[in-house]
């Protein structure tokens, strides 16, 4: 059955000679894997790079229910993001957020508000004006909420800490080591708060920011099983702190 559906290229892995298997996160269907072939052979440059990290796709599809893989009958460009591929912070940027998204989302089922969101943030984050530095962290703050696991961050107190297992700013540490305080904290507590169109107006300097990453990917791997090392993240923090 033929179906019509925009798509988010999340990952490809060679299939045969030259086809390839590519994971694709569907408006209609939630993430499904399709094959296409010929991706990786010589002469097809153009069509490779139409599945490039989060290529934004109109598609036609040919699903079979209760099979792991589908069929691409036509596809073509639904937003031409330029500044993602040609800008170094930007496309560091897509690939920690590729593989974030990679390894966060497996589910075979529509998701809307997550698909707009993710349609969203690709957009903004290819306005020339959008402050880089930290983009990532306020997108993997936003990102809890349709993951399931939303921080409720309401500030007890000045200073205070929050207890990533609550998921809540306490007054003092807990009785564990999924915590985060200082300066963190305080900046946690600040992005919390913003949108991506005033990152310019938030100054956290290169040590926090690094801390923070590392503390807020600390929390996803409390919620999401097998997250595992993003290879991403070195590369990423590198770039914009240049």
């Amino acid at each position: 059955m033929l179906d019509s559906t925009r798509g988010i290229v999340f990952h490809k892995t060679r299939y045969g000679d030259s086809g390839a298997v590519v994971k694709i996160y569907t408006e209609k269907f939630g993430l499904q894997s399709f094959i296409v072939r010929g991706l990786f052979s010589r002469k097809s440059n153009a069509r490779a790079a139409l599945f490039s990290h989060l290529s934004i796709l109109d598609l036609v599809v040919d699903r079979k229910e209760n099979k792991p893989l589908h069929y691409i009958r036509e596809a073509g460009l639904h937003l031409n993001l330029t500044s993602l591929s040609t800008d170094i912070g930007r496309s560091s940027l897509v690939l920690f957020i590729n593989e974030l998204l990679y390894r966060c989302i497996k589910e075979e089922e529509p998701n809307p508000a997550l698909f707009d969101f993710i349609l969203t943030v690709l957009q903004i984050l290819n306005e020339p004006d959008v402050s880089l530095r930290t983009f990532h962290l306020l997108f993997m703050i936003k990102l809890t909420r349709y993951l399931g696991f939303s921080p409720a961050i309401s500030k007890i107190a000045s200073g205070g800490v929050f207890d990533m297992e609550e998921g809540l700013f306490m007054t003092s540490e807990p009785m564990h080591a999924y915590f985060i305080s200082g300066p963190p904290a305080a900046a946690l507590e600040q992005l919390q708060s913003a949108g991506f169109h005033r990152l310019n107006e938030i100054a956290i300097n290169s040590t926090v920011r690094d801390e923070l990453l590392d503390r807020l990917l600390d929390y996803y791997r409390l919620h999401v099983p097998g997250l595992g090392e993003m290879k991403s993240v070195r590369v990423l923090q590198e770039v914009l702190a240049e």
